[in-house]
């Protein structure tokens, strides 16, 4: 991120818990793009595998700047060329 001149920021964060997680139990987890710009959006799915079940489900939202901290009006070319959006 620092070669292409970016930062990048956490500025929304949802989960939809559905079923405990309990310590030593298996999961597993499966993240995606859903959007890259005008703010990149990544999804989250967690899967209990011990228990059988979905145990939640989340979104995670990040905005760019320049190395300033100048807020980015969209996602850089150069961060767009290296997502693969779903």
């Amino acid at each position: 991120m620092m070669a292409l001149g970016c930062k990048m920021f956490v500025v929304d964060a949802s989960c939809r818990y559905m079923a405990p997680i309990v310590y030593d139990q298996h999961v597993a987890i499966t993240a995606w793009f859903r959007q890259a710009a005008p703010l990149i959006k990544v999804a989250y799915d967690v899967y209990n595998l011990d228990a059988d079940r979905w145990s939640a489900r989340a979104v995670t939202v990040l905005a760019t700047t320049d190395v300033q901290g100048n807020l980015h009006s969209t996602t850089p070319d150069g961060i767009l060329a290296r997502l693969p959006v779903s």
